[in-house]
């Protein structure tokens, strides 16, 4: 077994607040005599927290992308690395923060300084997932055999994810945080438009902070909403952002809270606007909700507000499986759309996806190689590395073929095992393990609207 240690960091750029946390992740190369050898992540563990800071914006209410940096730069120092330390990480932008004007310009500053292999992630369903697994409810589903779920409110939206035997099976987001109804220094009340809907749909009037019976009104409604969704038992019209709430297949039987608001569960009583939203109000009618829940509420997170940052830098990335076979490409490569159709592989850099679980026999192997290649041709008259990822282990075999039918010396890279529907756009870190295996991130990126979403 050979071992190699990387140096993660998770950057989570939120609605309210911006933090981040570093990590050591432990790399082996497994198989013996007469087995495929395969890299796999054997361990994680945090050695760095940073303090809670709320997310700097500028004059305008965009992200000020440059204080951004200065944290980063702040707390980098604090823990003893420098950008260059680091093999991995991910900088993520949640919740409002995400639908900001200049949310993918910051990313890709933020993802650049952070370091040599940051990725910049964003989007409701990887979100979900991430903060789930930071949460702990895909071990709790593993260990205890029930279906989890994880609700995490955050400042601009809630992300419920489901567990099942440590699997994310599904997933959705809503409309509903405790930034969404603001109040300045006067008093004065500013509502999203959802929280505008919600309250005429309810009969309920918000105009400053002290409307406390109104506003705790305001909040149940928006708690039932949740309820609603996480157990598919009643209606959530116009408060879904996602393109479906779950059908009911997963009925959770332990729900776990984290995120902002449900860091507030244990101090959440009486009329309090610390931080001139409702963040307390509505953890105090979400906690008195889940007194109803049919589930069993566990506490998994032991700091809930922190749950997607530690997602972001433990589980958003992956290893490449059994085989590897590339030439002449320089790595790291980021933010390359996954294309499983091969149709639609034009001039710009892709990575073509084979996501069948099938092994084909090695004609088939030749056949696919050579229409890659055609399907390719646009990139090779560019002189664009060819990159292919199947979930499969059959990658070794194909990037044998592969070889044989393009230019000679020709820069591209195969690897395996890796799933690319969950998401649209993949990164790869430098090879690992002694080259026998390379990082990868897989990312769903909400900006350009709904259409990032057609072949997940």
């Amino acid at each position: 077994m050979e071992n190699q240690i990387l140096l993660s960091a998770g950057i989570d750029v939120g609605t309210t607040t911006t933090h981040l946390i570093i990590s050591r992740i432990g790399i082996a190369v497994e198989g013996g005599f007469g087995t495929v050898p395969h890299a796999v992540i054997t361990n994680k563990k945090i050695i760095y927290e940073s303090k809670i800071y709320f997310t700097p914006l500028d004059e305008s209410g965009n992200i000020n992308g440059a204080k951004v940096a200065e944290i980063i730069k702040k707390e980098y120092a604090a823990a003893g690395f420098k950008k260059e330390d680091f093999d991995s990480g991910a900088v993520i932008i949640t919740g409002e923060s995400s639908k900001k004007e200049n949310a993918k310009q910051v990313l890709a500053d933020i993802a650049e300084y952070s370091g040599n292999f940051i990725a910049a992630q964003a989007g409701s369903q990887l979100e979900s997932d991430l903060s789930g697994k930071g949460a702990g409810a895909d071990k709790f589903s593993e260990q205890s055999g029930m279906v989890t779920a994880n609700i995490d409110i955050g400042g601009g939206t809630t992300n419920i994810s489901y567990f099942k035997d440590g699997d994310c099976v599904d997933d959705c987001c809503l409309n509903i945080g405790g930034r969404l109804v603001r109040f300045d220094k006067s008093g004065k009340a500013t509502l999203t438009p959802e929280m505008e809907r919600l309250c005429a749909d309810n009969g309920i009037t918000v105009k400053s902070i002290s409307d406390f019976a109104e506003t705790e009104k305001l909040c149940n409604a928006a708690a039932d909403i949740i309820k609603n969704a996480v157990f598919s038992c009643g209606s959530v019209p116009g408060y879904c952002i996602t393109d479906s709430l779950p059908c009911g297949k997963y009925v959770p039987e332990a729900v776990s809270f984290s995120g902002g608001v449900a860091e507030c569960f244990a101090d959440c009583g009486g009329c309090r606007a610390d931080f001139g939203d409702i963040g307390y109000q509505l953890a105090a009618a979400i906690r008195k909700s889940s007194l109803s829940y049919p589930a069993k509420i566990i506490n998994s997170a032991s700091s809930p507000i922190r749950a997607t940052v530690i997602g972001a830098g433990n589980f958003s990335m992956d290893i490449s499986g059994s085989t590897i076979e590339y030439s002449n490409v320089e790595l790291p490569i980021k933010n390359l759309e996954c294309v499983s159709d091969f149709s639609r592989i034009g001039s710009e850099m892709c990575a073509v996806s084979l996501p069948g679980d099938n092994v084909p026999g090695f004609g088939d192997l030749v056949c696919i190689a050579k229409d890659i290649a055609k399907s390719c041709s646009q990139l090779i008259e560019k002189g664009l590395p060819v990159v292919v990822v199947t979930k499969a282990d059959f990658s070794k075999a194909l990037g044998i073929c592969l070889r044989r039918v393009l230019p000679p010396g020709y820069p591209f890279i195969c690897f395996d095992g890796v799933d690319c529907r969950r998401g649209n756009y993949i990164d790869i870190g430098a090879p690992v393990a002694g080259g026998k295996a390379v990082p990868v991130v897989v990312k769903t990126l909400v900006f350009g609207g709904k259409d990032n979403y057609e072949n997940e």
